[in-house]
């Protein structure tokens, strides 16, 4: 008999699935949305999965932690489970956050590989895992395309395909306004499977990076993308902007790289004029692409930490402040309003023992800040519900 995993994911996105049917091929695997819990704060949420976990018997548990600042470090505690994992895809900007919450897990599974590495330099064990489904299938289709772009259309990367076609390149561009969707995933896989060249834009789409720590100070960061795997995966060349995360895997002989618009049309001039080089790096590039996201290859050692009994843990020795704050905020203002209040109120348990062992300085800006966002946002929320 499979043992039982669930996955924690705050609302429905594509990419759930895809982790859940990677561990399905080990363990019972089922999953929830926090989205789902209405008219619940934080204490009764725990309750229920709790319950849940109990009545299922379930022993790993899966948390996705990015942009959602609910699933903390004292939510995750208080899950009762064998083996708590932390899921992140969006590590790059979120990384000063997550690595304080991964201390209440047992493993962390990154989709990029830099931030595996990040993980590992403050010792956590940490594993690669692939958000693209890996089973793909080449389809062997007549490259009909030359190049392809796809994803959220930005001022910037507008800029870099406008320059791109002005240069003499065509380009298919299936990019989208963003809010908007794109294709779905089964016609976006066929046009991918008809292209000799995937062009893959790496800065970060914000105008500012979101740093927890230090605040808004970078304008962008070079974000490890999923397309550059992808299109392994579907039998094309994958021409990218640098970042640090492709680095690590591939080699200037597998992936070309550059840094600015004009670099990337003498790429792509040079690939399109020379049949004999764009073989090479493609050929290079895809088969180190189908090595690395082997389905049974990739999975081995996660699946090897799950049923390890001990896992390397971190224990910290603090927590900032910034974090608490945070969490605080978190806890008290989940689905309040006015006619939830009381609970809310009932709800500064958690917050007490939230900044146990915190300097008085601490604890009296938390209890006072928490008491401003218990009224404030019971009010904003009475007549003007959260979506």
């Amino acid at each position: 008999m499979k043992n039982k995993v669930l996955g924690i994911f705050k609302y429905p996105r594509a990419w759930n699935i895809d982790i859940i049917n990677r561990f399905s091929n080990f363990y019972l695997a089922e999953y929830l949305y926090i989205s789902d819990y209405k008219n619940k704060n934080f204490k009764e949420i725990i309750s229920e999965i709790n319950n849940l976990i109990s009545s299922k018997k379930i022993e790993t548990v899966l948390f996705d932690v990015d942009y959602f600042k609910f699933i903390n470090f004292f939510f995750i505690k208080k899950i009762n489970a064998k083996k708590k994992i932390l899921i992140t895809g969006d590590d790059f900007d979120q990384h000063e956050m997550h690595s304080i919450t991964a201390s209440a897990c047992d493993i962390i599974l990154s989709h990029c590989p830099l931030s595996v590495l990040k993980f590992r330099e403050k010792g956590y064990e940490s594993y690669l895992i692939n958000f693209e489904i890996s089973d793909l299938g080449n389809d062997n289709e007549k490259k009909e395309i030359d190049i392809l772009f796809f994803g959220v259309i930005t001022p910037r990367r507008k800029e870099i395909l406008d320059y791109i076609e002005n240069q003499g390149i065509k380009i298919k561009n299936l990019g989208h306004k963003e809010g908007e969707v794109g294709l779905s995933k089964e016609d976006l896989l066929k046009y991918i499977s008809k292209t000799k060249i995937v062009l893959n834009l790496s800065q970060s789409r914000t105008t500012t990076v979101q740093n927890l720590a230090s605040e808004s100070i970078y304008k962008f960061y070079y974000q490890f993308k999923g397309r550059i795997i992808l299109s392994g995966l579907k039998g094309a060349l994958c021409v990218s902007e640098y970042s640090p995360g492709q680095e690590v895997l591939f080699n200037e002989k597998e992936i070309p790289t550059f840094y600015n618009k004009e670099e990337c049309v003498a790429v792509l001039q040079k690939l399109l004029a020379d049949n004999e080089l764009f073989e090479k790096y493609k050929s290079k590039f895809i088969t180190k692409v189908i090595d690395i996201y082997d389905e049974k290859k990739i999975f081995k050692p996660i699946y090897e930490a799950i049923e390890r009994k001990e896992t390397r843990k971190v224990n910290l020795v603090k927590f900032p402040y910034w974090y608490l704050r945070i969490s605080a905020k978190q806890m008290i203002i989940r689905n309040i309003n006015l006619f939830t209040l009381f609970k809310a109120i009932i709800e500064f348990n958690s917050i007490f023992s939230l900044i146990k062992g915190s300097s008085i300085l601490i604890k009296v800006l938390i209890i006072s800040e928490s008491i401003l966002n218990l009224l404030w946002y019971s009010i904003i929320r009475t007549f003007k519900p959260k979506n």
